[in-house]
């Protein structure tokens, strides 16, 4: 895909378009795990997509994290400001630390990671931000992560070369992406389903995390394949389609499809375990 193509995407994802995208695809799936009189965190929230489609669900209040100020002052103006007052009160915008959370234990119903684990370079580096999604959201909360999947064979989110990311060194990976977008920054770090639930796992006072969703974002395949929106359709429903007799079986097994698919789009629910009394 030439870097005319890459560009016209990111231009559809940043304009009105890419707001209509955020509201399909995670409005449903947030009002699943929100009520009346809950608290949703994105961390990493950037220019807001997000928020907006999170403000969606009724009668919860919405928290936008992100290290970038510049980020949060174009997230404050371009996306929460031009919101009706009744949305827009429920959004508030707040400036982290690159690896600590400036709030207090068990504060959210919902936490949020969207395209953020592929930027965390380093094992540590997802341990630390894991874990501190894990801190903040309560007791039987729900983490929210989307991210692309390392064991898709295809480099579906920096350059979609085939099995660059699996073989080629950084530097090789790096000067691809920069021939086929025209941009230049470091590969993306993929991490595969079963690699990110040991991160969760490792995490301090987890008594276990559980799935909640069984296939990108669904209930069920069926349900996915009724709510998929987005660029790319067409290829996502072709990869569906051809996942289904994979996702049957592993499915006798307690697994899923989502192992395979470019994207991990899964819901955790976090379990605890109780504190000593003082």
């Amino acid at each position: 895909m030439p870097a005319k193509a890459f560009r016209t995407i990111v231009e559809r994802y940043h304009g009105p378009e890419g707001d209509e995208f955020a509201r399909a695809e995670l409005t449903p799936v947030a009002a699943r795990f929100l009520g009346r009189g809950s608290r949703a965190l994105e961390v990493g929230c950037g220019y807001g997509r997000n928020l907006v489609a999170l403000a969606g669900v009724e009668g919860c209040s919405v928290v936008g994290s992100d290290v970038s100020l510049s980020e949060l002052e174009r997230a404050a103006a371009e996306r929460i400001g031009p919101l009706p007052r009744s949305l827009r009160a429920r959004v508030s915008l707040v400036r982290q630390e690159p690896f600590r959370l400036p709030f207090r234990d068990s504060a959210f119903d919902l936490v949020v990671l969207w395209q953020v684990v592929e930027h965390l370079f380093g094992r540590e580096a997802k341990r630390k931000v894991l874990g501190e999604c894990l801190r903040v959201v309560k007791p039987g909360g729900h983490l929210l992560i989307e991210t692309p999947n390392q064991w898709f064979p295809i480099d579906y989110h920096d350059n979609l070369f085939p099995f660059v990311h699996w073989f080629f060194p950084k530097a090789a990976r790096e000067w691809i992406t920069w021939k086929v977008r025209g941009q230049r920054y470091p590969p993306s770090e993929y991490v595969s389903l079963p690699g990110c639930e040991r991160i969760l796992r490792e995490a301090p006072e987890i008594e276990r995390v559980t799935r909640a969703t069984r296939f990108y974002f669904g209930a069920s395949w069926r349900e996915a394949w009724g709510r998929l929106s987005g660029t790319r359709a067409g290829l996502k429903r072709a990869i569906f389609v051809a996942l289904l007799p994979v996702h049957a079986v592993l499915s006798l097994f307690g697994s899923s499809g989502d192992l395979f698919l470019p994207s991990l789009r899964v819901v955790w629910r976090v379990d605890k375990r109780a504190r000593p009394a003082p």
